[in-house]
């Protein structure tokens, strides 16, 4: 492992404690925030630079992308997003693979990609990450295990050995591996991510290089997608998505990303958009998400007035997590409906230029 971070985690509790909480100070944030970065990072280096080579390449994307590859948005992110190359797994299939094929035909290769990803992580990623930990870590103060609210069996939970947990935090002391193989590969870069204590250790090199990140103009459209889902579920059963959980982070992602210098850029590529819509509905596709109509000119980002108290609580839940000021749940959801009309109006002027 990097000796900079088993420099910290052999440390004593109360040292590291110390550590966690200066940084906490200074970024004026919480403790457990400070810590849970830290393990994320070193979660990354794991994956990223520390498994057996050889084996299947990982891709790293979502929310915890934007804020700890990029930059980009203000908000801790707790959990890492992971998508495994298919063609590691031995299950190459591309959307234009996918377009061709009957629905069971699909179906089948679907259900073959997610059981060959299932594999990999329950076997030779459990195995060799539980290695790493116990390398640097007494087992008996940390836990690998498969979450079990994932019903495909893909995604890991690492407890690791909190010094700054107490009771009720909405921060709970596991890294979550939330992997999978079927997500979008395109276009990505090498990032390097480094945690919160650096300036507080200048002698010690924390730098996680070599992850290859999902850039993030895929990740602003693939917000886009969500929040259309969000809305469209909603539409259809008359509840929020996840039973409201941990969604409202996603409205935010999209409003800080606006304030993007490249922002422009990235909500005119309709071509990307177009890309990420036809990957979402063969790869993710549910009759409740309305992906068909996850197009420019019929998107649907603003959520509904019986949406908006259930994102109001979850968005306090979530406060505590953003770092520096708190954009208001209003401010958050006029930024999504802003870019409904942006989005949409421009398909519409399109048309109407074109005539008939």
């Amino acid at each position: 492992m990097n000796p900079a971070f088993s420099t910290i985690i052999t440390a004593s509790d109360a040292d590291r404690r110390d550590l966690f909480l200066g940084a906490s100070t200074r970024l004026g944030t919480a403790v457990q925030n400070i810590e849970k970065d830290f393990w994320v990072c070193w979660t990354l280096d794991a994956l990223f630079n520390r498994l057996k080579t050889g084996g299947p390449r990982l891709l790293f994307k979502g929310g915890t992308s934007l804020s700890k590859a990029f930059g980009l948005i203000s908000r801790f992110s707790e959990d890492i997003d992971i998508t495994v190359f298919r063609d590691d797994l031995g299950q190459k299939a591309e959307v234009a693979d996918l377009d061709a094929l009957t629905g069971k035909k699909r179906r089948a290769r679907l259900e073959a990609i997610r059981n060959a990803c299932q594999a990999y992580i329950a076997g030779p990623l459990t195995a060799q990450f539980t290695h790493l930990a116990a390398s640097v870590i007494p087992e008996s103060r940390f836990r690998l295990e498969l979450d079990p609210d994932d019903k495909d069996g893909q995604s890991l939970l690492f407890w690791y050995p909190s010094v700054t947990a107490t009771t009720g935090d909405y921060i709970r002391s596991a890294v979550k591996i939330e992997a999978g193989a079927k997500s979008a590969l395109d276009p990505h870069i090498t990032a390097s991510v480094t945690p919160y204590v650096i300036r507080d250790l200048p002698d010690l090199d924390l730098n996680v290089t070599n992850v290859i990140t999902v850039k993030p103009e895929r990740t602003f459209w693939d917000k886009v997608m969500i929040l259309h889902g969000l809305r469209q579920w909603h539409d259809r059963r008359g509840e929020l998505r996840h039973g409201g959980q941990r969604v409202s982070r996603h409205y935010y992602d999209l409003h800080q990303l606006m304030q993007a210098p490249l922002a422009a850029t990235w909500q005119a590529d309709y071509v990307l958009a177009t890309n990420c819509a036809h990957h979402a509905r063969l790869f993710f596709g549910s009759a409740d998400l309305g992906l068909d109509s996850a197009v420019p000119g019929t998107f649907t980002l603003t959520p509904n007035r019986a949406m908006r108290e259930a994102l109001r609580k979850d968005y306090e839940a979530m406060a505590g997590m953003i770092f520096g000021d708190v954009p208001s749940l209003d401010a958050v959801l006029h930024s999504a409906e802003h870019f409904e009309q942006i989005v949409n109006g421009a398909a519409i002027a399109a048309l109407t230029t074109k005539g008939p």
